[in-house]
């Protein structure tokens, strides 16, 4: 974890309300969701030195996003978990599903090109690459893309893209257990490749359709990754979850 991860990134641009401060804020911010995995220990003092920076900033911003319930405090030992709250799972879900139809509906109503559609195969390619190198942590940050890439194709709708940062992280987290399975990563390939193909086709209601299922889909992964892995979770499985074998079945395959 060093400086090469700023580099290498591409930096969220500042906002006119933002001073220099501010501004070095969210991206530390930024980068602490995305480096933080369900369940793993950081500790800001080596995060410090990982980044070449002063540990002031960084424990503020912990401490910022402790009280945002974003990241869990480990009493006396300097470092910080990350969970993944049902709630904001559901949250997150519903937000994307109910935005989704006025996504597509803007898409529909903009008749974007079809070679800009097109576009939407390469992140999906790239987590096909991924796949079959058996490195499946860069695909979250693909799929994340590929959302990113259908708000912008929307037009206006691509402002809203920041605000559903903080709403995303628990799906983020969540989304980077799922695909550590092949088959789930696999299903969320196909069901993106068709929603493509349902969107070039100009067959809005079925890409309306694939999408919600698509979120659907994701909701329903939350039980059983949480019976595999409880520790990575805000709260204790109900006990009428407790016998997912049929979920896992059908969730996973």
């Amino acid at each position: 974890m060093t400086l090469a991860l700023f580099q290498n990134d591409t930096l969220p641009v500042r906002r006119p309300s933002e001073d220099a401060r501010q501004y070095a804020y969210r991206i530390i911010r930024k980068f602490i969701l995305e480096l933080l995995l369900p369940g793993q220990k950081m500790n800001e003092a080596d995060l410090a030195s990982s980044l070449n920076m002063s540990r002031t900033p960084i424990h503020d911003s912990f401490f910022k996003l402790s009280r945002e319930n974003l990241v869990d405090v480990i009493p006396k030992r300097g470092a910080f978990v990350s969970k993944i709250d049902q709630k904001r799972i559901d949250d997150a879900v519903w937000v994307h599903q109910k935005l989704g139809s006025a996504m597509i509906h803007s898409i529909y109503i903009r008749r974007v090109p079809k070679s800009e559609l097109e576009l939407l195969y390469c992140p999906i390619q790239q987590m096909g690459s991924h796949m079959l190198l058996g490195n499946s942590s860069k695909t979250v940050h693909l799929l994340s893309e590929y959302y990113h890439q259908l708000y912008t194709l929307a037009g206006n709708m691509d402002l809203i893209w920041a605000s559903l940062q903080k709403t995303d992280t628990d799906l983020s987290r969540l989304l980077s257990l799922a695909v550590s399975n092949p088959n789930v990563l696999d299903g969320f390939m196909q069901e993106l490749t068709n929603l493509t193909d349902a969107l070039i086709n100009r067959n809005y209601d079925r890409a309306g359709l694939i999408y919600d299922h698509h979120f659907s889909r994701i909701r329903m992964l939350t039980a059983p990754l949480r019976a595999h892995n409880p520790q990575y979770f805000t709260e204790p499985m109900l006990p009428a979850a407790t016998d997912t074998s049929s979920q896992d079945t059908d969730v996973f395959s």
